[in-house]
């Protein structure tokens, strides 16, 4: 190729990209001068990096009148969102339907208590007020119970100096006329005792009978009254040293109550398992497995409290009346119907054989009425079984429970246990007498006997 042909193939070649160089310029001079409208600014296509990594906010918007393919699921908030540390956690009863089933139902309006209600007073240390709350919600229905709660929760029989019980409770059953006096105590009592002679260290023989006079003194307080006196037992504990303590003073308080003629509450089966050992959860009043102590293996919980008032009830119940009226008055010249029949009677009179009504005698086949007789009351065997009362004070039978010495009630110069019946023991002791029995014979004097009775045999004809 000459050098001629090459100069011209140059020379084409310049012309070609100054004529390439001066359209891009105009382009771009139009594209400046002339702005492009919105809607063809964004309508540029995606790219594949836009379809990976998703574009601006500007780029992800469709152009005005055209329907959009996606959904935009992530949306700019209004406002700005709260920083994680300020967000409140989420409970997981959130939400309407649970927040209105996990709401607790109203409590139930409370029974208005009658002027001549009868008082429980309950005194002792902070188990006592946990005591006297159980037993209100179980006298909460009963118009004719009322529980007074006069506890002292860091008081004992140990320390007097802080809070002196033998001189505190005689005054307080003055101002209260309780029905009966429930007592419990000894948690706080586990500590040295100062006695006359010094101190005295705990469950020492001299520690054992000073604290044993202190309980006794409180007893004999409430019997000098002539009030129940129904002292509850110190439930178990999680340490195992406070636990033998406590089944050490319950011995006590039981030999205390015993001679007054009080009762005494055992509690402890009902806060250990099978093993007899302490347990934080266990059946409560309703058969249900619930949370009797709290975390510190000491106080009750709500269904701790309503346990203990269970068991003290059973013996509370056998002083007080527990049965509210039913009618308040009747107008004049209305006659009800009997309040007693055959299973409410504690004594019948005596019925003769020839009574012409055993037989029905005294009424035509088919006449007369069978309707039984309106009772108000309960009778023995629900106040034995249910309640745990008996019939009554009866002189010497087995359910005459009375404040004095049960000795004098069977004796048979005073009053015989069978003075009630048919039978008249000063009678049959004037006419008949005691006869007493034949002497019985000596050894030697029976083999004599023996041998005579065997020769008389041998001579006698065959």
């Amino acid at each position: 190729m000459t050098n001629g042909m090459r100069k011209k193939r140059h020379q084409r070649w310049a012309g070609a990209i100054g004529a390439l160089l001066a359209v891009s310029l105009a382009v771009v001079l139009a594209v400046v001068v002339v702005p492009a409208p919105p809607a063809a600014a964004q309508e540029r296509p995606r790219t594949i990096l836009d379809m990976l990594f998703g574009g601006n906010g500007a780029s992800r918007r469709p152009p005005r009148g055209v329907t959009p393919r996606y959904r935009i699921t992530n949306p700019e908030p209004s406002e700005p969102a709260p920083r994680r540390s300020q967000r409140k956690p989420r409970s997981r009863d959130a939400g309407p339907k649970r927040a209105v089933a996990a709401a607790a139902p109203p409590p139930p309006p409370e029974t208005t208590k009658a002027e001549d209600a009868e008082t429980i007073l309950v005194v002792g240390d902070f188990l006592a007020a946990s005591l006297a709350k159980g037993l209100k919600d179980a006298y909460s229905d009963n118009s004719m119970v009322a529980v007074t709660a006069a506890a002292s929760g860091s008081s004992g029989l140990v320390r007097q100096d802080h809070y002196d019980w033998s001189k505190q409770l005689g005054p307080l059953i003055e101002a209260n006329k309780p029905a009966v006096v429930v007592m419990m105590v000894g948690s706080n009592d586990r500590q040295p005792l100062s006695g006359t002679s010094g101190t005295l260290s705990l469950r020492s023989p001299e520690w054992d009978a000073e604290y044993a006079r202190r309980v006794g003194e409180i007893a004999e307080i409430v019997q000098k009254r002539q009030i129940p006196l129904v002292w509850v037992g110190a439930p178990p504990f999680k340490f195992d040293r406070m636990s033998e303590d406590m089944v050490y003073l319950n011995d006590i308080y039981r030999q205390a109550a015993q001679k007054v003629s009080g009762e005494y509450v055992d509690v402890w089966e009902g806060f250990v398992d099978e093993n007899d050992g302490f347990v934080y959860s266990g059946p409560g009043v309703d058969g249900q497995t619930v949370q009797l102590r709290n975390s510190d293996g000491i106080t009750m919980t709500d269904a701790g409290d309503d346990k203990l008032a269970f068991f003290a009830k059973k013996a509370i119940d056998r002083f007080i009346s527990t049965n509210a009226p039913l009618l308040s008055g009747v107008p004049a010249g209305i006659e009800l119907p009997p309040i007693a029949n055959a299973a409410t009677a504690v004594r019948a009179p005596p019925v003769s054989l020839s009574d012409p009504s055993l037989d029905g005698g005294d009424a035509l086949l088919g006449g007369g009425s069978t309707m039984v007789g309106l009772t108000l009351e309960t009778s023995p065997r629900d106040k034995l079984v249910l309640i745990g009362r008996g019939t009554g004070n009866i002189d010497g039978r087995a359910d005459d429970f009375a404040w004095n010495d049960k000795a004098a009630a069977v004796a048979a110069d005073d009053k015989p246990v069978v003075y009630r019946g048919s039978i008249d023991l000063d009678k049959v002791r004037q006419e008949q007498g005691i006869k007493p029995p034949e002497e019985m014979p000596s050894i030697l004097d029976a083999i004599i006997d023996d041998w005579a009775q065997s020769g008389q045999q041998a001579e006698a004809p065959r």
